[in-house]
């Protein structure tokens, strides 16, 4: 408990500060999260704060243990992983200090909030409430409970933390290429985190494997590049918006999406199938720890010889 909460506190405490102030509102001031003190921001070296978000998402899902929120946590340790890798071989980013610095360290934030707020009983945005709710209660597939967090965290949060770090660097280019390039992370994260998950949490899952299933992978992999498409103009919208009331009705957009998502991915429901999960998951409970593969423990190597 306690090393949670030291990297949650690690982590929180460079989340945006301006979100409020750039979403404007009341309507958007209550569904974006608290402001705080500094700015969005990696402070240090970049591979140690990605290493800091994997560690802290580790302790996550390991105290989730069996909860039906532990899906989506596991799932961001390998993307956080695969960054590593990105990060440590070097030459991938144009601005790595944006990217895998700034943008994931205040990315992450936002959700460490919402858990947070969730597990205290404080209100959470729509898309948010959808995922915990589901997760309680609902009668879906781990599938669902990775899609639910990951439409809230990606069409949700992330517009927002977008816009509070900027879309252009300080000599006037777009930042869009690295953030293009970010979907190559989440594309080499995609395996190892289903199957994974699909070990640890539901064997229903393992049909999205992509080794034997490449249909599922090619799915998954548009949606997630239409919904980090969708966050970068949504983003672009708040940056462009020429005063309150402008960001306000595109804060209402990026809320509205997202709950409309939430609504669609949480609809199919089995009957029964929480006890299955509950059931496979506490089974399999000694033997759930995984090795590391090669590349992803490299890279953590590399961070330890270059400090």
């Amino acid at each position: 408990m306690a090393r949670r909460a030291r990297g949650i506190r690690t982590i929180v405490a460079v989340a945006a500060a301006g979100v409020i102030a750039l979403t404007g509102g009341a309507a958007s001031a209550s569904a974006a999260p608290p402001a705080r003190p500094g700015h969005p921001g990696c402070q240090g070296p970049v591979l140690e704060c990605v290493q800091e978000a994997r560690r802290t998402l580790e302790t996550v899902r390991d105290e989730l243990r069996c909860d039906h929120r532990a899906p989506f946590p596991a799932i961001y340790v390998h993307l956080q992983r695969s960054l590593e890798t990105a990060v440590a071989d070097g030459g991938h980013f144009e601005e790595p200090s944006w990217l895998a610095g700034h943008l994931n360290t205040g990315f992450l934030a936002l959700y460490l909030d919402a858990y947070e707020a969730d597990r205290a009983g404080r209100p959470v945005p729509q898309a948010w409430r959808a995922a915990f709710d589901a997760a309680r209660t609902a009668d879906v597939n781990a599938g669902q409970d990775v899609l639910l967090g990951a439409n809230a965290h990606i069409q949700r949060d992330l517009p927002y933390v977008i816009a509070a770090l900027g879309l252009t660097r300080p000599d006037g280019g777009t930042r869009k290429p690295d953030y293009d390039r970010f979907q190559e992370v989440l594309d080499r994260a995609y395996g190892p985190a289903v199957q994974d998950v699909a070990h640890r949490y539901d064997p229903l899952v393992a049909l999205a494997d992509d080794r034997w299933n490449p249909v599922a992978g090619h799915t998954a992999g548009r949606l997630f590049r239409m919904w980090r498409e969708q966050a970068w103009e949504h983003a672009r919208q708040l940056a462009e918006a020429p005063d309150e009331e402008a960001r306000d009705r595109v804060a209402q957009r990026i809320e509205a999406n997202a709950a409309q998502w939430a609504q669609l991915l949480g609809a199919v429901r089995t009957p029964g199938y929480r006890a299955v999960r509950d059931t496979y998951c506490h089974t399999h409970a000694p033997r759930r720890s995984l090795p590391q593969p090669h590349a992803e423990a490299g890279a953590e190597g590399a961070g330890r010889a270059g400090h």
